[in-house]
């Protein structure tokens, strides 16, 4: 058997938005590019997200967004990047002008008023179109996401699980088929929320595995506390070892996140005010719950849960950048960098074993 490699990374998304404005990343006090920190210190897979058009002020939700970020041209640059360092790419169409999840799936403008066999066809060709560009650039995507945290559904309302289900399959299914025609080896991902949760996994891939969805491998936001779980890491590694033998899928943490700080700089409570089971909101609390992560993960049954995906590991304190124009930044307190930019102890995790 090959030997098991456990994915560590991060989604980078952010990292041409905070450059530009001038953040900086140190590691021991010296000034490094990120990437090479991350390289050096663990990583092996980097994520990124792409949004159709984002940064167009002519339309709403994409005026929410700077202009230049998380489009197709960024996307490729930050591929070319990860791709000099030696890392893997998980590629997440969001199939959006603007970030997507369960409450929002809008369409992208250019997509609106298409009927379905239209809409999956746009869906299609976009696909295949970027994997493409990836592919001519030598940065073929290992892994590749069909939409983002769709366990309700995508491109709402035509794609949604309560109405249109049948609608979602055929949705994913071009998806997957764009995705295998430009790479066949690259693996396709359904990622859905609340990792841990039992019944909705069970539900959402039985009907999945009934009505014929297309994809390799599961994919699931894991947060020691978030409104769905409060969960160890080894009750995830319960869980995976049962969702996994259940629809024989190997299963990949798409998010994951901890406060090591209980505020944001200013005072203001970040995207995490809890830790659930982990109780010490520090750095070191931080770099302990990437250890037990790593531990539990390692003794899953068969290897079939595959490694993790931090979430906006990169995207630190600079200047007045937000999760959108003139948003807070809410997750300067769960990277894996300092307010000053300054590389964590918890990098001693990822390099743990590596």
């Amino acid at each position: 058997d090959k030997e098991f490699t456990l994915l560590k990374g991060g989604d980078i998304s952010e990292l041409s938005y905070v450059e530009q404005n001038g953040g900086k990343y140190y590691l021991d006090g010296e000034e490094m590019d990120c990437m090479d920190i991350l390289e050096r210190e663990g990583f092996n897979i980097v994520r990124l997200r792409l949004y159709n058009d984002p940064g167009n002020p002519d339309y709403s939700p994409s005026n929410r967004l700077p202009a230049g970020i998380q489009d197709e041209e960024d996307i490729l640059r930050l591929a070319r990047r990860a791709k000099a360092a030696g890392m893997q790419i998980e590629l997440t169409f969001h199939y959006s002008d603007y970030w997507t999840n369960g409450e929002d799936q809008n369409k992208p403008h250019e997509w609106e008023g298409l009927g379905f066999d239209e809409l999956k066809q746009a869906l299609y060709d976009y696909t295949r179109d970027f994997m493409q560009r990836m592919a001519d650039q030598s940065t073929t995507p290992e892994y590749v996401s069909i939409g983002n945290e769709v366990q309700a559904g995508m491109l709402y309302p035509d794609g949604d699980v309560v109405d249109h289900i049948a609608q979602l399959v055929e949705l994913v299914n071009a998806g997957y088929d764009a995705v295998k025609e430009v790479a066949p080896e690259s693996l396709v991902i359904f990622h859905s929320n609340a990792a841990g949760n039992r019944e909705q996994y069970d539900w959402l891939f039985t009907q999945f595995r009934d009505r014929g969805a297309r994809y390799d491998v599961i994919g699931a936001s894991y947060y020691p506390f978030s409104a769905f779980t409060n969960l160890s890491a080894k009750d995830i590694r319960e869980w995976a070892e049962y969702i996994a033998e259940r629809f024989d899928k190997d299963i990949i943490l798409m998010e994951t996140g901890y406060a090591w700080n209980p505020t944001l700089p200013d005072g203001k409570p970040g995207q995490l005010g809890d830790n659930g089971p982990y109780k010490e909101m520090t750095p070191r609390g931080q770099k302990d719950f990437i250890l037990d992560l790593i531990h539990e993960i390692k003794l899953t049954e068969n290897n079939r849960l595959l490694g993790f995906l931090y979430w906006d590991p990169i995207f630190i304190e600079c200047g007045n950048l937000g999760w959108e124009l003139g948003g807070d930044n809410v997750v300067s307190n769960t990277t894996l960098f300092g307010f000053d930019g300054e590389a964590l102890e918890v990098f001693d995790a990822f390099k743990y074993n590596n």
